[in-house]
C-alpha cells in the first residue's frame, strides 16, 4: 500500500510525479489559497493498481515529455466533485457517479472543479486484456453513471479497494484479471458494439447488465436471464458463483431495493406504489416487505431529513 498528502500544490506535483504521473499543478482559475490532497494506492499485480484520491480545486497539466513515463491508463471513477478532462483533442467532464478515462503517454490536462474524491484504476500499457482501438475511443469521453457496465465495475472496484489487503497474491492476480474483464466489457460496449463474453466473469457482467436494463420488468427473474442468454437457471447460477458475484436472484433484489431507496432520496420523491412499480415489484406489500428486511424501515418512512414521510398511494 501507498499513501500520500499534501498540503500545496507543490507537494501534491511532487506526489503525482512519483506516484502518479508527472503533472503540473496549479491553483484553480477562481484563485485558492490553501491546498489539501490526499492518494492512498494498492496493488493487485502488475498489472491493475487502485488508488483513492481526494483533493482541493486546482488544474493539473501534463509535465515533460510524454515518454518519461510508462504508458499507464487511468479510469477515474467520481465519487464527489467533478473534474474535467482534456485529451485527444476531446474534453470530457465527469461529476459523482460518472467516470473518464485518460492516459500518462498523451498530453493531458486536468481540472479539480470543487473539492473531488474518486476511485482511479490505474492499468499497465502493456496490458494485453484491453483492446487498443477501444481505448483510444474512451479517451477523454464522459461514461455516464447510468452505464450498466460502468455500475457493475464501480460496484466491484470499490469492494475490492477496501478487501485487496486481505488477498494473497493468487486471488489478487485472478481479481486483477476480471476487472480487467469488466473494464474491457466496458470500453467495448461504449462504441455500440459489444465485446463478446468469453469467460464466467464477463458473462457475469454481461448477464448483470442484462438486469440492470430490465428493473422495472416484474417478470425478471433467474429464468428470464437464462431464456435470454439461452443457457439453463442452472448454469446462470454457476456463472455468477465462479465470477465471484452473489446469486442472481440477490442481485436482481438488491439492486431493486437500490434503485428504490434512490428514487425515494430524490427531492420530488414518487408514491411508494410508483416506486414499487418503476423498480420490477408485482405490488406494493411485496415491495414494503423487502424494503422493510433490507433497509429495517418501510418505505414511507425512508424520507430525507427534514422531511414528512411518504403516503403509499
Amino acid at each position: 500500500m501507498f499513501s500520500a498528502a499534501a498540503s500545496s500544490f507543490d507537494e501534491w506535483s511532487a506526489i503525482a510525479e512519483t506516484s502518479f504521473v508527472p503533472l503540473r499543478v496549479r491553483p484553480p482559475a477562481a484563485g485558492g489559497a490553501g491546498f489539501r490532497g490526499e492518494i492512498v494506492g494498492r496493488g493487485l499485480d502488475t498489472r491493475l493498481g487502485l488508488s483513492r484520491i481526494a483533493a482541493d480545486p486546482c488544474r493539473m497539466t501534463r509535465s515533460g515529455s510524454v515518454d518519461d513515463a510508462p504508458d499507464t491508463l487511468f479510469l477515474s471513477i467520481q465519487r464527489s466533485g467533478a473534474v474535467r478532462v482534456a485529451q485527444a483533442g476531446r474534453v470530457a467532464r465527469a461529476v459523482a457517479g460518472e467516470a473518464v478515462l485518460y492516459r500518462s503517454r498523451e498530453r493531458l490536462s486536468l481540472e479539480c472543479e470543487a473539492s473531488t474524491s474518486c476511485l482511479t484504476l490505474q492499468v499497465t500499457g502493456e496490458c494485453a486484456e484491453l483492446d487498443e482501438a477501444a481505448v483510444s475511443a474512451g479517451l477523454a469521453r464522459t461514461i455516464p453513471g447510468s452505464t450498466p457496465a460502468l455500475r457493475v465495475l464501480a460496484a466491484t472496484a470499490g469492494t475490492l479497494e477496501r478487501t485487496v489487503d486481505g488477498l494473497d497474491a493468487v486471488s489478487a492476480a485472478r481479481m486483477s484479471s476480471a476487472v480487467l474483464q469488466m473494464l474491457d466489457a466496458l470500453l467495448g460496449s461504449l462504441g455500440g458494439t459489444e465485446t463478446p463474453p468469453t469467460g464466467p466473469v464477463a458473462l457475469a457482467a454481461t448477464m448483470q447488465r442484462f438486469v440492470l436494463e430490465n428493473l422495472t420488468d416484474p417478470g425478471m427473474s433467474v429464468d428470464t436471464i437464462a431464456r435470454r442468454f439461452g443457457v439453463s437457471g442452472r448454469y446462470v447460477t454457476r456463472v455468477f458463483a465462479e465470477a465471484g458475484q452473489p446469486p442472481p436472484a440477490t442481485f436482481l433484489r438488491d439492486e431493486r431495493l437500490r434503485r428504490a431507496a434512490h428514487l425515494l432520496g430524490r427531492e420530488h420523491r414518487p408514491t411508494v406504489a410508483a416506486v414499487a412499480a418503476r423498480c420490477g415489484f408485482a405490488d406494493t406489500t411485496t415491495f414494503t416487505r423487502a424494503f422493510r428486511r433490507r433497509y429495517g424501515v418501510a418505505p414511507g418512512a425512508w424520507a430525507r431529513p427534514g422531511e414528512p414521510p411518504l403516503v403509499s398511494a
